[in-house]
C-alpha cells in the first residue's frame, strides 16, 4: 500500500482541477454569448 501523497501535491491537484472548470465554465458562457450575438 502506497502512503498518501504530500499536502501540497494534493492541493495542486484540486488547484488545477478548480481551473480548469472555470475555463471550461468561462469557455462555454463565451461561445454560447458569441452564438447568440451581440
Amino acid at each position: 500500500m502506497s502512503e498518501d501523497p504530500p499536502f501540497w501535491q494534493r492541493l495542486a491537484w484540486m488547484a488545477a482541477f478548480w481551473v480548469a472548470g472555470v475555463a471550461v465554465v468561462g469557455a462555454v458562457a463565451f461561445v454560447i454569448r458569441a452564438w447568440i450575438g451581440p
